[in-house]
C-alpha cells in the first residue's frame, strides 16, 4: 500500500503494519502483518529535505516503531528551496566538474553534509529571529508600560490640572527660547513669538510687541505664563470644575491614543527596516532601540504640544 501524506507530528503516531487490527479479523490481520514484515516493514520516502532536520526526523521516525522493521530514504532536488539557498551552486559545480548531466542521480555523503549544514544555518536563523524578535518587543512593550501608565491615571481620576499647566508653561518657555535667543547680537522676534503663543490662547491687547520689547527675556516668558494661567483659570469658571475635569480627561485620553496607534505603526515599520542598519556595521536590534528612543520622546513631546494646543480651545 501507499499512502501520500504531509509533514506529521513526531509523538503518538504508530502506522500499525497490515492496517488495523480492528477492521479484520486478527488471523487475517497477522497474515498481512507478517508479509510486511518480510518485505522489510514500513518504508518513508521524502521528497524533499525541510528546513528543519527535525521534521525530517519526525518522518523516518514513522518507520521501525514498536521495534517493527522499517526504513527511509530522502530525494533531494537542486530546485529545492534549502538546496537552491545553501549551497546549490557548489553541488551543481561538483556534477559538472565531474561530467554528469542533470538528470543523473547522485548519492554521496558530501551532497548530504551540505544539506543537513544548510539545516543547521537555516535552524540558526530562525533562532536568531525568534530571539530578536523578543528584543524588539521589549522595547515597545517598555513603551506600552509607560503610556498605559498614564492612561491609567488619567481614567482613575487624577489631578490633570496638575499636568496640564506645566505642559502649557514649557511649551511658552520653548516658544520663548525659539523667538528670543538669550544670546547677544541677535534680534528678537517678538511679533513671530506672539503669532505662535495665540495659538494656545487669546492675547489680549496689552501684552503687545511694543510692550514686551520694553522687558527682560526673563519678564516676557513669566508674563506669557501668568497670562496663560488665568486664561485657564477663566476657562474652568465658564465651564465648571466638573465639566473642566471631564473636558481635561477627554482632550488628554483622545490625544494620546491617537498618537500612540500612529507611533506603534510607525515602530513596525522601524522594525521591518532595521535590518539595512546591518550593512553600516550596526547590529539591527540595537540601532531599532536608539531609534525607537528618539521616536519615543518624539511621541511625548507631540503629546504634550496638541495637549497645550487643544486645551483652551475645545468645549
Amino acid at each position: 500500500a501507499v499512502t501520500v501524506a504531509t509533514n506529521m507530528a513526531g509523538r503518538g503516531v504508530d502506522i500499525v503494519l497490515g492496517g488495523s487490527p480492528d477492521e479484520q479479523g486478527k488471523s487475517e490481520w497477522q497474515e498481512k502483518h507478517n508479509k510486511v514484515v518480510e518485505l522489510g516493514g514500513l518504508h518513508i520516502i521524502g521528497t524533499e529535505r525541510r528546513e528543519a532536520r527535525r521534521i525530517d526526523n519526525q518522518l523516518r521516525g514513522r518507520a521501525g516503531r514498536q521495534g517493527d522493521p522499517g526504513s527511509s530514504r530522502f530525494y533531494a532536488s537542486l530546485e529545492d528551496d534549502i538546496v537552491r539557498r545553501f549551497g546549490g551552486d557548489r553541488i551543481k559545480g561538483i556534477m559538472e566538474w565531474a561530467g554528469m548531466d542533470e538528470d543523473t542521480p547522485i548519492e554521496n555523503k558530501l551532497v548530504n553534509r551540505s544539506i543537513e549544514g544548510a539545516q543547521v544555518r537555516v535552524e540558526g536563523y530562525h533562532f536568531d529571529m525568534r530571539k530578536h524578535l523578543v528584543e524588539y518587543d521589549d522595547v515597545v512593550n517598555q513603551q506600552r508600560e509607560l503610556i498605559y501608565g498614564e492612561r491609567g491615571k488619567i481614567l482613575s481620576g487624577a489631578d490633570l490640572k496638575a499636568n496640564i499647566l506645566p505642559m502649557v508653561r514649557e511649551e511658552l518657555q520653548d516658544m520663548v527660547a525659539a523667538h528670543i535667543p538669550a544670546e547677544r547680537g541677535i534680534d528678537w522676534d517678538i511679533e513671530g513669538l506672539l503669532a505662535d503663543v495665540s495659538t494656545i490662547f487669546p492675547i489680549p491687547p496689552e501684552l503687545n510687541a511694543n510692550a514686551l520689547s520694553q522687558l527682560k527675556l526673563e519678564q516676557i516668558e513669566d508674563k506669557l505664563i501668568e497670562r496663560a494661567e488665568a486664561q485657564y483659570e477663566a476657562r474652568e469658571k465658564e465651564l465648571g470644575s466638573d465639566n473642566m475635569r471631564m473636558l481635561e480627561r477627554l482632550v488628554m485620553l483622545r490625544i494620546i491614543d491617537s498618537l500612540w496607534v500612529e507611533h506603534l505603526t510607525m515602530m513596525e515599520d522601524m522594525r521591518l527596516q532595521a535590518g539595512w542598519q546591518t550593512l553600516r556595521q550596526v547590529k539591527a536590534v540595537d540601532a531599532y532601540k536608539n531609534e525607537g528612543y528618539k521616536q519615543f520622546q518624539v511621541l511625548l513631546s507631540t503629546i504634550q504640544h496638541d495637549v497645550v494646543h487643544s486645551i483652551y480651545h475645545v468645549g
